[in-house]
């Protein structure tokens, strides 16, 4: 079973609590479903798991769809799961308008030696079959990168890729040991850049991440 962290998908051993009841109802039917949860940044329990899901609301099915938060203790993990590969995401039946753009990124990805993993409203969407992505999602990526250096390398390829596409790439690239930064701030001159973990959020010095 691979560690607990942001984006990583987890199937639990019991409901997960909620904050009210109308959030728990719908953490009963997710849970109920067999659906996995996403792991968020967790709160100040260090025992404790922040999880997330998304809801489509079936009688309104043309409004965007609702984040809930819910928790649960690390007992309750039963599986970790990576979030779905770019290729899964490009076979989704909603990705078929835009064929020639996932395959030009596959490929390329495919080339570059990438594994690129597939986070936000095109995950859900392929896991549900609901309507989460509209006309206006990004593509969340999820990369794993070894270090600084190679977090530099990875999002300038990704600068390249973005243009022609007809989405826009977001998302994260995951250094480790470290924790998450949004791979366009690595391509800005900032001094600092926002690192994210399943338990800190913490402005870093550039410099720091080269250390």
């Amino acid at each position: 079973m691979i560690g607990l962290r942001r984006h990583a998908l987890v199937r639990l051993s019991r409901v997960p609590a909620a904050d009210n009841d109308r959030d728990r109802a719908l953490a009963e039917r997710w849970q109920a479903a067999g659906r996995p949860f996403v792991v968020t940044r967790g709160g100040a329990d260090p025992k404790g798991v922040g999880l997330g899901f998304c809801v489509v609301d079936a009688r309104h099915p043309e409004l965007r769809p609702r984040r809930v938060a819910a928790r649960c203790a690390r007992g309750d993990v039963a599986v970790v799961q990576r979030p779905p590969r770019l290729d899964e995401i490009a076979r989704c039946p909603a990705a078929a308008a835009l064929a020639g753009s996932f395959s030009r990124l596959v490929d390329a990805a495919r080339e570059a030696g990438l594994d690129i993993r597939v986070y936000g409203s095109w995950m859900w969407q392929a896991l549900t079959g609901e309507n989460h992505v509209r006309d206006s999602s990004d593509l969340d990526v999820l990369i794993d990168v070894a270090d600084a250096g190679d977090a530099d390398r990875v999002a300038a390829f990704l600068e390249r890729q973005e243009d022609g596409l007809a989405f826009r790439i977001d998302g994260e690239l995951s250094i480790a040991g470290l924790g998450e930064v949004h791979w366009r701030e690595l391509r800005q001159d900032g001094a600092d850049v926002l690192v994210k973990s399943i338990d800190t959020l913490r402005l870093t010095p550039r410099a720091e991440l080269r250390a």
